[in-house]
């Protein structure tokens, strides 16, 4: 049996899902407009750039999440989704997933994007396992801290490892992983399989020089 990895934004989605929730909370006046898309637009170029420091990301954006009562959260949440997120689907992605199910595969979401805000993408895709940064939950309430290493860059391939030995599928030995982004070289290096999805420009060009299958799902 075969394992088969997905990195999320610009992956199975034509868009960032952390980028969007945050401009979905400042079109929605959740948050001081002015202030927060300040800061949005300043870790995503960090993102982009691979800069990003992501533990002081987290505590810029689970700063909301521990503001607000979890069950309005929650629908927030959906509404979200609703608005931002489905329209970004791309139909190619979830018959790429699709294939890999009908094959018994053991699918996972392996993303930067803090659990609470991918968790809805990958139930969307009926993908069980999601690998992503955990904001702190205690009695139903966000602290604003995150719980272990972010999943970003090398901590993917840790999470990957863990998530490997606690589900015992060391026998799985091939590993497809579909990303976007160059953040995940050192996931695509674990694979057997990596594979360049409408990748970013340094990713195109790492790409080619190791010769990794480059395909668009756009």
């Amino acid at each position: 049996m075969t394992i088969a990895l997905f990195d999320l934004d610009n992956t199975l989605i034509k868009g960032d899902s952390d980028y969007e929730w945050g401009n979905y909370l400042i079109e929605n006046s959740y948050v001081d407009p002015e202030l927060y898309q300040k800061k949005n637009n300043e870790f995503f170029q960090q993102y982009k750039n691979g800069t990003i420091c992501p533990k002081e990301f987290a505590l810029f954006s689970y700063e909301f999440l521990a503001m607000n009562d979890y069950d309005l959260l929650l629908q927030i949440r959906k509404n979200f989704f609703d608005n931002k997120i489905f329209p970004l689907i791309l139909p190619k992605a979830q018959e790429l997933v699709k294939k890999h199910q009908k094959n018994n595969d053991i699918i996972a979401i392996v993303t930067s994007t803090n659990s609470f805000i991918s968790r809805i993408s990958a139930d969307f895709f009926n993908i069980h396992y999601l690998l992503a940064s955990e904001p702190e939950i205690i009695n139903n309430k966000f602290t604003g801290r995150m719980t272990g290493e972010p999943c970003y860059q090398e901590g993917k391939v840790l999470k990957v490892k863990e998530w490997i030995i606690l589900n015992n599928l060391h026998a799985h030995k091939e590993i497809w992983f579909y990303t976007d982004s160059f953040n995940d070289i050192k996931l695509m290096e674990f694979s057997s399989n990596p594979v360049s999805v409408d990748p970013d420009n340094k990713l195109k060009d790492i790409s080619i020089d190791k010769n990794w299958p480059i395909i668009s799902l756009r």
